[in-house]
């Protein structure tokens, strides 16, 4: 537990560095003013919109969890709103590990399993938003912004991390042995130490991996996958209406979208703080907008980042209340996972 609130006070002045990053020189002498000509209507719909979203995420999630044993829909949808909601409360993304730590032993769910579930989504997502990113670029017109070429230089480190992770995971799938072999020669010359808890969590991930979806299951993933990001895309220029940024275009909320998504991937402050408004703010650097819509760029950012938070804690909390999750298993997930 003392080693929790060290991670949070680490993630809190890292995520305070990134918000400072992205709010310098932002005026904020008529945001209230801003705030109260929100619209409500695209608003709601954008608040709705998103909450459909989040439920078809978990189901998502549970299709491959289902594939590792006959676990019943309710723990999934516990363990999922539980397990997203700690992403966003934990500090440094730690909340990835209470999905696999909720369902283990259920339905005969390993705890590898679970976890390895958990790598697939992430990666998928990764590589599929990276991809995406440089297809919106290309579409949309050049902003001029001299802050995009640091966007893209992020995108391909973020595509060489999640294709390396993939590469590494069929490698080791196809030839076990000769793969963990060969990152065991390399990983010693660097740190014999962490190259055994390395390779410990690829055993972990490959066990898991051994008994995922069919391609039954998969195209049902991917299927789910689409819904769920296209309507998270029109969901963020519903967003834009809401805070008076009419020519934030659809293909423009799917940039923003993606950057978004690969942004708060990085392990940070609890609640995605820094990361969530510091990609934000790479986003909007790749779109050309009116001089009036810039000026509620930081309105746009606090509005999608709050509501956000409100439906995923929202949901975990629900869930909390009914008495299907002890806190005190929370805790217990975090302070298991690393080891």
């Amino acid at each position: 537990m003392r080693s929790l609130w060290w991670k949070y006070v680490v993630s809190v002045l890292l995520g305070g560095v990134m918000i400072w990053l992205a709010f310098r020189g932002e005026d904020f002498s008529g945001f209230g003013e801003r705030l109260r000509k929100v619209d409500p209507v695209p608003l709601l719909g954008y608040a709705v919109l998103f909450t459909a979203a989040h439920a078809l995420r978990v189901v998502r999630w549970g299709v491959l969890v289902r594939a590792l044993g006959p676990i019943r829909w309710r723990d999934i949808f516990t363990a999922g709103c539980v397990g997203y909601m700690c992403i966003s409360v934990f500090p440094l993304r730690l909340g990835e590990f209470v999905r696999p730590y909720l369902v283990r032993g259920r339905g005969g769910v390993t705890a590898s399993g679970a976890l390895a579930t958990v790598v697939v989504e992430r990666v998928i997502d990764g590589l599929l938003f990276v991809g995406l990113f440089f297809v919106f670029l290309s579409i949309l017109p050049p902003s001029g912004n001299p802050a995009v070429d640091a966007v893209k230089l992020t995108a391909y480190l973020a595509g060489a991390v999640f294709l390396t992770v993939l590469a590494v995971l069929i490698a080791a799938y196809a030839r076990r042995a000769w793969t963990v072999a060969l990152l065991e020669r390399i990983g010693n010359r660097v740190h014999p130490g962490l190259t055994h808890k390395a390779l410990g969590l690829l055993d972990a991930f490959l066990d898991g991996l051994k008994v995922l979806p069919d391609r039954r299951r998969l195209a049902a993933f991917f299927f789910m996958t689409v819904i769920y990001w296209v309507a998270l895309g029109v969901g963020m220029r519903w967003m834009g209406l809401a805070t008076h940024i009419p020519d934030l275009s659809y293909p423009g909320g799917f940039a923003l979208l993606a950057v978004l998504t690969v942004g708060i991937m990085v392990p940070a402050g609890p609640g995605f703080t820094g990361t969530f408004e510091l990609a934000l703010k790479g986003g909007f650097a790749l779109l050309v907008l009116a001089p009036e819509s810039l000026e509620n760029v930081a309105l746009y950012t606090i509005m999608l980042h709050v509501v956000q938070l409100a439906v995923q804690v929202g949901a975990g909390a629900l869930v909390l209340m009914t008495g299907a999750v002890d806190l005190s298993q929370i805790v217990a997930a975090q302070d298991e996972a690393p080891a």
